[in-house]
This record gives structure tokens, C-alpha cells and sequence, in this order.
């Protein structure tokens, strides 16, 4: 992170694009590499699967056109470079509900602890390839201030919650009828560095579970004015904290111990399958993943389990309490990004 930050900042001259480019065309490489290597350790039955199996030539294709790219000695071959980059980028958008599917088709072949060790190794490494790689795309567009690359080093979380929270409340209006209202309290004047796109994700998928759960219950105990959900930030000297509260029954006892579990989902899968188009959850993660992560996963159990590794990526937390029949608290901890620490 340090060097990233490093090859960012202003004034931007010709020299520190380039090194940010060469640095960019070391490091990705290795990488790459190395997801090569963990798909291709997998069980043969589960390495020939064809969404794993795409997942593998995706990266192994990467691998061998970033390798390839000739030295960057000028502002012309950057361009190309960053040009090449972005397809790159694009191409990998569908890689986490693609083997969501794959390792759906596969669980009996693999134990479920192997396949968890597996996918937390494949998503943190998949979080720092991306980093790397939208870093420096994003240096090519740089415009505000505030920012160096993709790292804003003064995020507001109010403003990042109303934004996430009008769109899952549009969405949950037009699945539902009804939605409830957020309220937002606490140090709401917060600022800190951070990755926008990384926080929009996690706030994302806490607020759609708040969201539907705070509907869906109160249809079943026949609610008719639904409590809203609230959410209350906090600073502190090295972290920042967002507690998300809500009035949706909570989780019982016997699904507590899964929920940051892969695969795990309270979504109904007749109703994921039947009616994806106008499923909440499609479109809200649709809408959070971005450059994040990419795709819609919604029913297939990978929400919390994605927010918790983008949490601590970056040193931070996400716990959740119940109160079962009451509703849930989902406390979030995230860690001011340290510039003296290289990811």
C-alpha cells in the first residue's frame, strides 16, 4: 500500500507513472502465477469442471499476456499497458459467482473446510491482483484531489451509506411494496482513507440483509409500520466503527453458527431461480460489486463471507449479535488504511 500510494501522489509526473507501471508489470505476474498453481492443485474431477475450469484459463491467459507485455519505456507503451490492464480487469468481472457454481457442482468431491481454505486464499489474493491492477488504471483518470488512484483518502461513510441505502431501499420498494427507512446517526462528520468500492460492497450486502429481513418479518407477525434500520458510525484513534441495527426477527440458533459460511443462504433457491430478474438481491449485487468483485451472487451464500474478507483485508472486522425474534446487529470495524504497511 505504501508504494502504491507512493507512485500516486501529486504533482503526477511522466517518471512516477512509469515506475508505477513497471512496478504494476513485476508484481502481476507472480500473482497470477500463483492462482494458476492453486487451480491447478485442485482434485482433477473438481479442476475439470467448466466454471472452474474457465476461472483456471482466465487467469492462466492473464498470466501469459502480462508476462508477455514488453518493457515500459515511455508514456505510449503505459497507455497500452493501462488499456491492456482494464480488459484484463473486465474479463475476470464474473470470477466469484463463477466458481460459487463450480464449487456448487463440486462440494461432494472436496471436504467443506478445504474448499473454504481455498476460496478465503483465492479472494484475499483476487482482492490485491485487482488493487494492483485498478491502481494504476486509475492513475490515467485522475481528477479529484482527494484521491490517489482508487484510494480516497477522505471517505465519507454518511455519504457512502445514503448512497447504498436510496438504491437497496429503491430496489426493496419495487420487490417488496414497502421498504424501510434509514437512519443515521452517531459521528456522522467521519472521514478516513480508505477504498470506496471495498466499503460500498460490505455497507451493500449488511443493508440488503437488514432490508429484507426487516420486511419479510414484518409480513410474517402482519407489521404494518416497518422500524427502520439504523446505523450508527464511530471514530476512533486508528479505526472507524458502523454499527448496522435492525428489526428483523434475527437469526435463529441453529443457522447462527453458518452464517459466514460459503454457500449458506436463507434465500429460498426456487424463488433465486425462478424469478432472478426481480430478486432484490440480483440487483443489489449487481449493483455493489463494481470492480469489487463483480457479478450477481445473490442466493448462493456468498454475501457476508465476501464482506468479511474485504473487511479484514485491510486490518478490519464484521461481528454479528442476534436476538432472535428481535433482530440483528452487525458491527463493523474497519482499520484507517496504513501507509507505512505494503499489502
Amino acid at each position: 500500500m505504501k508504494q502504491l500510494i507512493q507512485f500516486g501522489q501529486p504533482p503526477l509526473s511522466t517518471e512516477t507513472l512509469l515506475q508505477s507501471a513497471r512496478y504494476t508489470r513485476s508484481k502481476l505476474p507472480v500473482r497470477l502465477a500463483r492462482r494458476v498453481k492453486a487451480l491447478q492443485n485442485l482434485p482433477f474431477i473438481v479442476g475439470t469442471n467448466p466454471y472452474i475450469k474457465s476461472v483456471y484459463q482466465l487467469y492462466f491467459n492473464s498470466f501469459e499476456i502480462i508476462r508477455g507485455f514488453p518493457e515500459i519505456t515511455s508514456i505510449e507503451k503505459d497507455s497500452e499497458f493501462a488499456a491492456l490492464l482494464k480488459e484484463t480487469v473486465d474479463s475476470h468481472a464474473e470470477n466469484i459467482p463463477t466458481l460459487a457454481k463450480g464449487f456448487q457442482e463440486c462440494k461432494k468431491y472436496m471436504k467443506s473446510d478445504d474448499i473454504k481454505l481455498f476460496l478465503d486464499d483465492m479472494i484475499r489474493a483476487r482482492i490485491g491482483i485487482r488493487l494492483i491492477a485498478e491502481q494504476h488504471i486509475a492513475l490515467h483518470n485522475a481528477h479529484d484531489p482527494n484521491y490517489i488512484g482508487i484510494i480516497n483518502t477522505r471517505t465519507q461513510p454518511k455519504k457512502l451509506i445514503e448512497q447504498c441505502a436510496k438504491f437497496v431501499q429503491e430496489l426493496c420498494e419495487v420487490h417488496y411494496g414497502s421498504a424501510p427507512e434509514t437512519i443515521i446517526d452517531g459521528q456522522i462528520d467521519t472521514t478516513f482513507t480508505y477504498v470506496p468500492v471495498h466499503l460500498e460492497y460490505i455497507i451493500s450486502e449488511v443493508l440488503k440483509n437488514s432490508y429484507r429481513a426487516t420486511v419479510e418479518y414484518s409480513q410474517k407477525i402482519n407489521r404494518y409500520d416497518l422500524p427502520p434500520i439504523q446505523v450508527t458510525i464511530s471514530q476512533g484513534k486508528n479505526s472507524i466503527g458502523i454499527r448496522v441495527r435492525d428489526q428483523g426477527g434475527g437469526i435463529s440458533a441453529k443457522d447462527l453458527p453458518s452464517i459466514f459460511d460459503y454457500s449458506f443462504t436463507t434465500v429460498p433457491q426456487d424463488d433465486h431461480e425462478n424469478h432472478p430478474s426481480d430478486n432484490i438481491l440480483v440487483g443489489v449485487s449487481t449493483m455493489a460489486m463494481q470492480a469489487g468483485v463483480g457479478g450477481p451472487i445473490a442466493g448462493l451464500g456468498y454475501g457476508l463471507p465476501l464482506a468479511r474478507i474485504y473487511a479484514q483485508y485491510f486490518g478490519g472486522s464484521i461481528n454479528l449479535m442476534s436476538l432472535y425474534s428481535r433482530g440483528c446487529d452487525v458491527f463493523i470495524r474497519l482499520k484507517q488504511i496504513d501507509e507505512s504497511k505494503q499489502i
